[in-house]
């Protein structure tokens, strides 16, 4: 049965959708302020301040132009774009794609890639609905052509491929199987036992953290590996810039720095490039089995096996830092964390706690800030404010120093020492 001509689109009571010419003025307005900005900025970080504000009148300009059915209907099969990013991924795509940009059929993609033509087209349209892949017209058939975007170039580093899908095969899956059960279950409530969080639940378990388990398949805890080495390495330079580095100090025993579960050693690379001049002996910890793994560091850092639950910190420093560490644990752990470092800091009042962490804003956060702290959720981690922060670090004794760098859109650098 057709709609007669003229009836209003939507469900019932729903009224035909006019956004208001005022708001679209004004959105359009605001744009066209930032995007000025941008023109004038002197600084890196006047640039991105100013490309912030695009990005977020853009998306809210979007959605005042969207009917709420449709925004409904785009929210709700949202996740298939994950899918097929993942899909793409896993038959070779983004790779098959020739590097010099030139446009490829679909007939040469299936072949290549050994793919049917009608399902790789599928993806491959659904991926250039979102940038991911340029499409083109092609001259030689009746599907397009499909060729590279610097989205579909970053993932064909392979961090890139490796965090695409650790975050689907691990994270979203789990999130997924543990949306419902999980808090019918335990309350609707933060997870707050890294043993029995939602990802614990999705793996059949309540008694082992994403690190159990994933120790227990070492395909998959390689793949967590490989991820993280891209996660190491976002927005680096900006935290190196933002937080004086150079004013560090080595203590009595020439010790300026210890980096506390760096894993490969990504972050004191970096800082010794950015800041060569930088005085005293740097140390790298982790845990025993990521250090045999092979580290990036010279031979001059040192290397010492730790486990910040159980054990206190063995090396005596200046400065202590923690890259991404909080984030993955629930607030009873973090003071554990804090706790077992904190004797390494007393009797030294110029020690410093130096935490490269997200510092969420009080109000009106980003999307990709509020989707990183859902993200964190599934493992019963989480992205936390000032306020949290606050509280947080002082319930393990420290109080906060400053902040730096909170206008990054990653991660900022929180100074913090000893209370008394």
């Amino acid at each position: 049965m057709s709609r007669p001509v003229g009836a209003p689109s939507g469900p019932p009571g729903f009224p035909p959708f006019e956004p208001p010419l005022s708001a679209l003025s004004a959105l359009s307005s605001e744009i066209q302020t930032s995007i000025t900005d941008y023109e004038n900025a002197k600084t890196p970080k006047e640039k991105t301040a100013a490309l912030q504000k695009v990005q977020a009148s853009s998306n809210k300009l979007s959605r005042t132009t969207t009917p709420i059915q449709q925004q409904f209907m785009q929210i709700n099969f949202g996740p298939n774009v994950n899918v097929a990013i993942r899909i793409g991924v896993e038959m070779g795509l983004v790779i098959a794609l020739p590097a010099s940009g030139e446009p490829s059929t679909v007939a040469d993609l299936a072949q290549k890639i050994n793919a049917q033509e009608e399902f790789l087209f599928r993806i491959a349209r659904t991926l250039s609905v979102f940038d991911i892949l340029q499409e083109s017209d092609s001259p030689s058939s009746d599907l397009p052509s499909y060729s590279h975007t610097s989205y579909s170039r970053f993932l064909t580093l392979p961090t890139a491929e490796a965090s695409t899908r650790h975050l689907f095969d691990n994270m979203l899956q789990a999130q997924a199987n543990s949306a419902s059960g999980y808090y019918l279950r335990h309350g609707f409530k933060n997870p707050e036992d890294a043993k029995n969080s939602p990802f614990s639940f999705a793996n059949g378990t309540d008694d082992k953290g994403i690190f159990d388990i994933l120790e227990e398949q070492p395909e998959r805890m390689k793949l967590f590996n490989s991820a993280m080495a891209i996660q190491a390495t976002i927005g680096l330079k900006d935290v190196l810039l933002a937080y004086p580095f150079d004013k560090l100090e080595a203590n009595k025993d020439g010790v300026v720095m210890v980096d506390v579960g760096g894993g490969k050693g990504q972050f004191i690379n970096e800082l010794r490039s950015v800041y060569p001049n930088l005085q005293g002996l740097m140390a790298l910890e982790d845990m025993d089995v990521v250090l045999q793994g092979g580290t990036v560091v010279p031979d001059e850092v040192i290397k010492q096996p730790y486990d910040f639950f159980k054990e206190q910190q063995p090396i005596k420093a200046s400065n202590y830092f923690l890259k991404s560490i909080l984030h993955d644990w629930p607030d009873s752990s973090c003071v554990q964390i804090l706790q077992n470092l904190a004797p390494a800091l007393r009797g030294s009042p110029s020690s410093r706690l130096l935490l490269c962490e997200l510092v969420l804003p009080d109000r009106n956060p980003t999307i990709g800030q509020v989707l990183r702290d859902m993200n964190m959720l599934v493992i019963a981690g989480k992205e936390r404010n000032k306020l949290q922060w606050r509280k947080l670090l002082g319930s393990a004794g420290f109080k906060i120093l400053g902040y730096y760098g909170l206008d990054s859109p990653n991660s900022s650098i929180i100074e913090a020492v000893l209370d008394g």
